[in-house]
């Protein structure tokens, strides 16, 4: 899809003139950004991922979710932003049809994988604070090694037509290609999807079961005597209740702005306010979305 940012767009009679403020933050600003993501995030996912692998001890059930959380992370990082910033600053795709296709498919399939194992790992707190003793054959390395493969494949397959849903093409005679959705209708459909499978029924799964644990958590507080509140295990659940409204805060919080852009683009008007621009980072922004799953 086309659109037209100031007086940065594509000619049919000439070469791309950017002005000040476009050329600033799409030759300048963005990919220094995406930069300062990929090294962080090789460096953070990478430190996670070693750590984690190579301690037989850490293999626990949330330290394997942690795990696939940095593998996911780390592959959208080695290869998104780096393509991404090298179109955006040179307003073309020079690395065809394949790789533009593969590319939007690698962003869906990472975020998707990231927010669902988020939800697993709401679900695996569940069953641990709630009903420990009788889930704690269900919440062993294994079924949680099974569940992770569960989740690649199906976001694997579901996602298989946003493959189709890309193309490497021209806006207009004489005009650089460029790799960007094939059509409105088709970005309509899939952002739709995305809003409600990748952000409103994951946010409610997290929040339903995240304030199931405050409550038992708040329960077993009443209930129990002030020796069993100071126990390490009392505490312990008080502190994974807190940091489970946390997760549920940023998840909501971090999202719910790329939603809003992506379903504004794809359903009304985008602002070429220059703040606006500047916040979003880029006017292709199912790409700069997936950003928020490194956060996350």
């Amino acid at each position: 899809m086309e659109v037209e940012i100031g007086n940065w767009t594509n000619s049919t009679t000439g070469p791309i003139v950017p002005d000040q403020f476009t050329f600033i933050l799409y030759r300048l600003a963005v990919p220094v950004l995406f930069s300062v993501v990929t090294m962080s995030g090789l460096v953070g996912n990478g430190l996670v991922i070693y750590v984690i692998a190579s301690r037989e001890r850490m293999h626990t059930v949330t330290n394997l979710l942690l795990l696939n959380l940095a593998v996911a992370d780390l592959a959208f990082v080695l290869v998104v932003p780096p393509f991404t910033a090298y179109q955006m600053a040179a307003e073309w795709w020079p690395f065809g049809d394949v790789a533009c296709r593969l590319l939007h498919y690698l962003v869906n399939v990472t975020a998707y994988v990231t927010v669902y194992t988020l939800v697993a790992v709401a679900v695996m707190r569940y069953l641990t604070v709630v009903h420990a003793a009788r889930t704690a054959h269900y919440r062993t390395p294994a079924v949680t090694a099974a569940i992770i493969a569960g989740i690649w494949i199906a976001v694997m397959l579901l996602n298989a037509p946003v493959i189709t849903s890309y193309r490497v093409r021209p806006y207009g005679p004489g005009a650089l290609p460029d790799c960007d959705i094939s059509s409105i209708d088709v970005g309509r459909c899939l952002f739709a999807t995305f809003f409600a499978f990748g952000y409103v029924l994951p946010l409610a799964i997290i929040g339903v079961f995240s304030v199931r644990i405050f409550v038992d958590i708040r329960r077993q507080r009443t209930c129990a005597s002030a020796g069993v509140r100071r126990t390490k295990s009392f505490r312990r659940k008080q502190a994974v209740g807190r940091l489970l409204v946390l997760v549920v805060a940023l998840f909501a919080v971090l999202w719910l702005p790329v939603h809003i852009h992506l379903l504004v683009a794809y359903f009304g008007y985008i602002s070429t306010d220059p703040w606006y621009l500047v916040c979003i980072g880029t006017s292709d922004s199912e790409k700069f979305s997936s950003v928020f799953t490194c956060i996350l």
